[in-house]
């Protein structure tokens, strides 16, 4: 047997794989014989069918076989022992039926396209320093999260009409110009509250309302740039709310009202814990801190974002693009269409370079990954699928589900995953010179959304 290797590209190659009969015969032989043991042929005893008649039968799914078990055999060892850093997998060429004849067995040649991952040195920390944006939440974004905090824990009631500060519960219905409901309009069942509503006018309209009461809006009016409220009640994307301009009616199901909660020492126990404020103002400064800490992973991922793209101009790492572009349309379990590879190939590109800066990043610093972390990041799973039921989910419950869970092959690699990527991210950020920019949370959103890549 012979293996060599043909350069058809950068990091592009085609693996051939020559066989002799020596390299088959005998183990070919060997299983003909295992299926003439087993074989049954009307008028031949178990077992004693015709070694002639049992090759001609069988002979040719028996020798694909076993070529098919020899060839891939041969080929994972080659890979192995020449250090061959693969991305995807082979891609097996279509057979040179002037080389390999099945019916006539003789020299056979097998070749596989390979793709091979750039090799490369990086050097870190980065001489760039980054910035760190701290996001602050203002006052209004601190007195809101309060107001919601003492609705949520606050005294709940189904008084008989409707207040400027009533929540009600209803029914959407889209209408035509006519006024007349729309066929295969928008229809939804959501909660509406009264304090939201901008327009004065249309306030007024769902104050005093009972039951049964139907009141017709414009809700681009009603609400104004308000989409998220928008998209919410009817149940629609952002995106279908902004074009959403037309007249509905709410026939209201409930009326209800909530008593907010006191500012108490009661109420600062609840939220915070026994003892963590005295007063209202230690209350809302804890509760600054708390939005602020929430919003740390927002700043983690675009601190993340940008070290990334550093590393990518700094290497500018080249991919056999093509190689992959044929893989992920052949070899991958869900095989893509050849559109769908033209459209999402560019962020493939992108996370494929930055797996291989990861996982040299952590070869580098001689990371580990325990089983007790594996088990510990499988607990957090189930406990955030299952968010909703908390209070059933006990130690032993948690430990069983988490068990399950690692019991797949798939689920056990997207944790080590996940693990990885937060174990180098860590490192990096320790690293790393930063400029800490305080910012507030809409100027942070529109440094995002400004963040093109080129």
């Amino acid at each position: 047997m012979d293996i060599t290797r043909v350069e058809i590209g950068t990091l592009n190659e085609i693996l051939k794989v020559s066989l002799t009969p020596e390299d088959y015969k005998d183990k070919f032989e060997n299983e003909l014989k295992k299926v003439q043991k087993t074989m049954t042929l009307p008028g031949f005893r178990p077992g004693h069918v015709p070694s002639g008649v049992v090759k001609k039968r069988y002979g040719k799914a028996v020798l694909i076989d076993e070529l098919n078990k020899i060839v891939s055999g041969s080929l994972e060892k080659f890979i192995k022992d020449s250090n061959l850093d693969l991305l995807g997998s082979p891609i097996p060429k279509p057979a040179d039926e002037t080389l390999n004849n099945f019916d006539e067995p003789g020299n056979f040649q097998f070749e596989f396209e390979i793709g091979l991952a750039p090799q490369f040195n990086l050097t870190l920390p980065p001489a760039k320093a980054f910035d760190y944006f701290e996001i602050v939440p203002d006052e209004k974004m601190v007195n809101d999260h309060i107001e919601d905090l003492r609705r949520k824990y606050g005294k709940f009631s189904n008084p008989e009409v409707s207040d400027e500060n009533s929540i009600l519960y209803g029914d959407f219905t889209e209408l035509d110009e006519n006024g007349n409901v729309k066929e295969g309009g928008v229809t939804s069942r959501s909660t509406l509250s009264v304090s939201l509503v901008k327009d004065a006018i249309s306030k007024s309209n769902f104050i005093g309302v009972k039951k049964g009461d139907v009141v017709r809006m414009n809700l681009a009016v009603a609400f104004g740039d308000q989409t998220d409220e928008i998209a919410h009640m009817l149940n629609v994307s952002p995106d279908k709310a902004k074009e959403i301009n037309a007249d509905f009616n709410y026939t209201v199901d409930t009326v209800n009202h909530i008593e907010k909660a006191d500012l108490n020492q009661e109420f600062f126990d609840k939220i915070l814990g026994e003892g963590k404020a005295a007063t209202e103002e230690e209350f809302t400064n804890a509760i600054r801190e708390q939005i602020k800490s929430g919003f740390m992973y927002d700043s983690d991922m675009k601190l993340k974002h940008d070290i990334e793209d550093h590393l990518l101009h700094e290497l500018d790492l080249k991919l056999p693009d093509a190689f992959l572009q044929k893989w992920l349309q052949s070899e991958v379990e869900k095989p893509l269409t050849a559109e769908q590879v033209e459209k999402e190939y560019k962020g493939y590109s992108r996370g494929m370079k930055l797996r291989l800066i990861e996982n040299k990043i952590f070869r580098d610093q001689n990371m580990q990954i325990s089983q007790e972390e594996i088990k510990d990041m499988a607990r957090q799973y189930v406990m955030h699928q299952f968010s909703g039921y908390a209070s059933g989910l006990t130690p032993d419950l948690i430990d069983n589900l988490a068990d399950r869970y690692l019991q797949k092959r798939e689920s056990v690699e997207r944790l080590i995953e996940t693990i990885s990527d937060r174990k180098v991210f860590n490192y990096l950020k320790s690293i790393v010179k930063t400029n800490p920019q305080n910012v507030k949370y809409e100027d942070f959103m529109k440094i995002v959304k400004d963040h093109q890549h080129h």
